[in-house]
């Protein structure tokens, strides 16, 4: 018989593993009692029968095992007094005398069996033995005649009085065992003794009371002799008083139930506090199932001296074990069991795992701050399995964590101190303090189908499905169908503790963001996660965001990105810029630098919009893109840069709405810019002329070139037009000056966005109309080199050659209001075109209504009937009475406001001088022209005098004037000379006067 106990070296980490050391004890003593019936009785047998010399030992031979008796039992101990013994292989029988006591019943009084592990002669009593004690044997058989040597097979019989199972070693370095009861009935299937029932091994003990045991029949042996056994059917103990188990380290069983992570030396305190089992019911080992079994109110408990108690309650306790592969193959296996090979006949059983059933069962281990509740606690110590189903939910708590299912699942890795695999069944939920720095923060983590962790490459993947959520107090929150998350182990070498990180995430199906400073929608979500100071090398590179190129979108961000400009800086007090997003897909890098986390940089995909949402009611025009794709880079601390791809791409906010097919947006320095095509829309409070507007509205800027917005200027270039509801204007290139710095990052910046400047270049062509109470006063063209507009001051200047057309409401002696009334009656409706060739430049001040042109080819005044009609100067019998053109050097148009005190308008041409009438022409240094008097006045320059020739009639005689100053009604045709040189009614020209001719006219 082989007494050694078989152990698994690997410790299981719960409670319920040490448990396996009470069906070793019991176990321990059925094997006596099983190995008294299958050795004892036969060996009976052949002693009388067949082998006189075996029972009656020599004197030396008495004398040698006495010896090494002496080294188990006490001197005057009775087994080394006068004896009888019986020896056969690993069994020894002592006994002092043995006698029929009724019909085939033997008497043997007392009785010691000795089973040693081998029955090797040389070294069986080196190792330890089991010893069993009875004050009495009385066994029934079937047959039994002592005188003719026939014994049948045992049918019964008793050990009566104490009976007492030890195990012993010479050295004592062995593990000693002690069971104590009385009174066992033996049967040839059974064993049974209604006694209490002690036992002690090792450290470990117990008590109870009427223990059972049953056996099961074995196969048909044919002729062999001896009780027909296979193994153990049922073992019972009715009544358990306790069984206290000695165990070391923190928690329910010490370090058998190490926490992941968390492993540590025990200290003082834990090393030898015991663990109790109580229950109400009966403890049942079924052999022929392999489980041990504690029933009703069952109770384990951790003693601690300092009174902190680690507790499991349960209704049900199964220990279920599995058989061990035999070493040797199966057909020596079987042919040594058919030779009563002992140590083949015993069956090693290890344990395969552990079962707590409870409505519900409570765990309560409070030396390391963990709580389980739940309707049943699985633990399987082949796959190191911990299973936990719920009544309706299973809850765990650890220190600052708990999490709820209906069903959770958690399998040790090679290395326990290591996070292994997780499953749980949904609705589920965990919650727990994450960040040992803010004890207050929370994390919380939902699913309603399941949560996993597996190890995957070298790390762990982490899989939350159906309705995932994850959120962390002040950080944020992303939910979705299903998240993924990827956690890399960076344990420094040595460390026990893990440390862990996490890599990457992916979330797929109705993803929604809410962080501080993006909250978001989308179809797919990928993170990459970065840390600031050494972490161990990472195959997968989180931090670099993989981006490839999209359509129309380079791969990576642009070369020759401006750099932070001096006094831009932000300070510490600022807040990060909130954004809503939504996309089909969104890719983020994520950087941690050890106190919080930052959004570094980003790249959503497929109808993106992108918006800055603002704080309270201060924000009126937030920032706000638009595209299919947008890349977002620096996003900490505002100094974000996007970059947005479209058809087109939009860029809006503080009062700008920019279009293109791809736009790059630097947020801190309010600079936006493309190499493309485009559009803007901007509003103005004052037309192109710089003439307020009654409602300021929205222009729409297009460019074929590029755009540059930065601080307060917009330029665009190539193939500009600018058009509004009333106006266009067409340029080569364009700058406007605003009214106020473009900022993205200054929320109170909610000053109207205006233009305050406008400069064109390249050639100009300006169309516009002037609506006043929705009525029409006026339609201005212009075409140019250049054309600089200040709408602020009103300054305005150009450059030529170019040319200044205008159609204005009202006849032309009746322009300017405020004027005494004409002579005729004014026609509200009749129109007047004014036409201004110039082929230098231009000056003036639009809101003093004052401009003067340099170098006038030529300009003419007169009605018209339409807007679109012009004065035709090719037809000079076309022309009316009070048409006019003119060419001078320079020419200033001035109109008097209300305001002003002053009244009409005035017509200046200075330097050599020249105008024409239908029925005059005039030549002078300076003329000037009042629109409300009609009237022309002419001066000389002292050098040369003024000239005026002039008819009465068409055909009629011309009259020439040549005086230091004339003035001149054409309507009238009245004059009025100053220092007259001459008049001439012939129409011969005077000696000494040079009058250029005016083509066409005369």
């Amino acid at each position: 018989m082989t007494a050694a106990i078989q152990q698994d070296t690997w410790h299981p980490p719960t409670l319920i593993g040490q448990a396996v050391h009470v069906v070793v004890v019991f176990g321990v003593m059925v094997a006596i009692a099983v190995t008294y019936q299958m050795t004892f009785v036969p060996w009976i047998e052949p002693t009388i029968k067949e082998n006189d010399t075996t029972a009656v030992p020599t004197v030396d031979f008495l004398g040698q095992q006495k010896q090494k008796l002496a080294l188990y039992f006490s001197p005057r101990s009775w087994q080394l007094g006068s004896t009888k013994v019986l020896e056969s292989n690993n069994i020894m029988l002592l006994m002092k005398d043995f006698h029929e006591v009724g019909e085939n019943r033997l008497e043997l009084e007392p009785l010691t069996i000795i089973a040693f592990e081998n029955d090797a002669e040389q070294d069986k009593w080196d190792k330890p033995v089991v010893i069993l004690n009875a004050e009495k044997a009385i066994l029934q058989f079937s047959e039994l005649n002592l005188a003719f040597g026939k014994i049948g097979d045992l049918v019964g019989g008793q050990l009566l009085g104490n009976v007492q199972i030890t195990r012993k070693s010479a050295d004592g370095h062995h593990e000693p065992l002690n069971v104590l009861t009385s009174d066992v009935m033996l049967a040839s299937n059974r064993i049974e003794t209604k006694r209490d029932v002690q036992f002690q091994m090792g450290k470990h003990q117990g008590s109870g009371r009427h223990l059972i045991a049953q056996f099961e029949e074995g196969p048909n042996r044919g002729q062999q002799k001896g009780p027909n056994i296979s193994g153990l059917s049922i073992l019972e103990l009715v009544h358990v008083d306790r069984i206290v188990l000695s165990t070391e380290g923190r928690g329910l069983l010490g370090n058998a139930a190490e926490i992941p992570g968390m492993r540590e030396q025990s200290s003082q305190m834990y090393a030898s506090a015991p663990v109790e089992i109580r229950c109400l019911g009966p403890f049942v080992f079924d052999g022929s199932h392999r489980v041990a079994t504690f029933r009703d109110q069952v109770q384990v408990r951790r003693l601690v001296a300092s009174g902190v108690t680690d507790q499991l309650e349960a209704d049900l306790l199964e220990v279920h074990f599995q058989k061990e592969a035999p070493a040797a193959p199966l057909e020596q296996t079987a042919a040594a069991y058919q030779e009563g090979d002992p140590e083949s006949q015993t069956a090693k059983l290890k344990m395969q795992r552990l079962v707590a059933v409870g409505n519900p069962f409570r765990l309560s281990a409070t030396s390391v701050s963990a709580n389980a509740e739940g309707g049943q606690l699985i633990y399987d110590l082949v796959k190191k399995r911990i299973e936990v189903k719920g009544s309706p939910n299973a809850i765990l708590t650890k220190d600052k964590y708990r999490c709820e299912s209906p069903h959770l699942m958690y399998e040790l890795g090679d290395n326990p101190s290591h996070l292994g695999r997780v499953w749980s069944a949904g609705p589920g939920v965990f919650t727990g303090n994450l960040n040992d720095k803010d004890p207050n923060e929370t994390s919380r983590l939902s699913w309603q189908d399941q949560f996993r962790i597996e190890p995957q490459n070298g790390e762990y993947a982490v899989a939350v499905e159906g309705n995932a959520t994850v959120s962390v107090d002040k950080k944020g929150q992303i939910s979705g169908d299903k998240l993924f998350v990827f956690l890399q182990d960076v344990t420094p070498p040595g460390e026990k503790k893990q440390k862990l990180i996490p890599s990457r995430l992916h979330g797929t199906g109705r993803i929604s963001i809410d962080t501080p400073q993006l909250v978001g929608r989308t179809n797919e979500i990928k993170t990459w996660f970065q840390f600031d100071g050494p972490q161990v090398a990472q195959g997968n590179e989180p931090g670099k965001l993989p981006i490839g190129p999209a359509p129309g979108a380079p791969g990576t961000p642009m070369s020759g990105t401006p750099q932070q400009q001096p006094g831009q800086t932000q300070t510490a007090a600022e807040k990060p810029t909130r954004f809503r997003l939504s996309g089909e897909t969104i890719q983020l890098v994520v950087r941690f630098d050890g106190q919080k986390s930052y959004l570094d940089s980003a790249q959503i995909s497929g109808q993106v919009q992108m918006a800055e949402m603002p704080e309270g009611e201060g924000l009126v025009d937030p920032f706000m893109v638009r595209g299919n794709v947008v890349q977002l880079l620096n996003a900490t601390e505002n100094n974000a840069e996007i970059h947005v791809t479209g058809e087109p791409a939009v860029v809006s906010g503080r009062g700008l709405i920019m279009r293109s097919g791809r736009l790059r947006v630097n947020q801190l320095q309010g600079r936006i810019w493309t190499d493309g095509p485009g559009t803007l829309e901007f509003p103005l409070e004052r037309d192109f002329q710089g003439r307020k507007l009654a409602v300021p509205e929205y222009f729409n800027v297009q460019w074929q070139g590029g755009l540059e917005a930065q601080h307060d200027q917009i330029t665009f270039d190539r193939a500009v037009k600018i058009q509004g509801r009333q106006s266009h204007l067409n340029t080569a290139r364009l700058t406007i000056t605003l009214n106020r710095p473009i900022s993205f990052t200054d929320t109170s910046a909610n000053k109207a966005l205006s233009a305050k400047r406008v400069e064109c270049s390249g050639g100009v062509q300006l169309y516009n109309r002037n609506v006043e109470l929705g009525v029409l006063k006026s339609v201005d063209q212009f075409e140019g080199k250049t054309l600089s507009i200040n709408q602020e001051t009103g300054d305005i200047q150009a450059q030529g050659p170019g040319t200044a057309k205008t159609v204005m409401l009202g006849s032309p002696n009746a322009q300017i209001p405020g004027q005494p009334a004409p002579m005729k009656p004014v026609d509200e409706k009749q129109l007047t075109f004014l036409r201004v060739d110039f082929v230098s430049h231009i000056s003036g001040n639009v809101h003093r209504k004052e401009v003067t042109f340099h170098k006038v080819d030529r300009a003419y005044y007169g009605p018209v009937k339409s807007w679109d009609d012009e004065i035709d100067l090719q037809n000079p019998v076309a022309m009316n009475a009070t048409d006019v053109t003119l060419r001078c050097d320079q020419l200033t148009v001035v109109q008097h406001d209300k305001q002003s005190g002053l009244s009409g308008g005035e017509i200046l041409a200075m330097g050599n001088s020249e105008v024409q009438g239908k029925m005059f022409s005039a030549w002078a240094d300076r003329i000037s022209y009042s629109t409300d008097k009609h009237l022309l006045t002419m001066t000389g320059n002292g050098r040369n005098a003024a000239q005026l020739i002039h008819q009465q009639r068409i055909g009629g005689s011309r009259q020439t004037l040549t005086a230091g100053k004339i003035q001149y009604w054409p309507e009238t045709r009245k004059f009025q000379v100053d220092d007259g040189k001459s008049i001439d009614v012939s129409g011969e020209r005077p000696s000494g006067v040079n009058i250029p001719k005016i083509p066409g006219l005369r």
